[in-house]
């Protein structure tokens, strides 16, 4: 068999892992989308973002978690809290700096 080397720039590194993450997230989606849209009680909910029912029970009544009441019920869609939990995610240092680096050596004054 021949072998191959390609050489490719940084942008074209970059675009071809862009293309894999988002082909790899589709397909993850796919496989995790029936069981993300389950309906969870407050047992479940508290065990899937790993807090207490009663830190749970709190945040219901802050109005900052995404849920659904009928009678005395509440329930959690799977989807949501994992969307919840996404949304506090915080950027690391590094990924900070990278940022910043990119953005002054695009915006470099004359």
């Amino acid at each position: 068999m021949k072998k191959q080397f390609f050489m490719l720039s940084e942008d074209e590194i970059e675009n071809l892992v862009e293309r894999i993450s988002s082909k790899m997230r589709k397909h993850y989606d796919s496989q995790n989308s029936i069981q993300e849209d389950e309906l969870l009680s407050i047992d479940e909910a508290a065990k899937f973002v790993k807090l207490s029912k009663a830190t749970l029970y709190g945040l219901v009544h802050k109005k900052e978690i995404p849920y659904s009441k009928k009678g005395k019920r509440l329930y959690f869609q799977k989807s949501e809290l994992f969307d919840w939990v996404k949304s506090g995610r915080k950027e690391t240092k590094q990924s900070m700096n990278y940022k910043v680096d990119e953005y002054l050596s695009r915006n470099r004054l004359a």
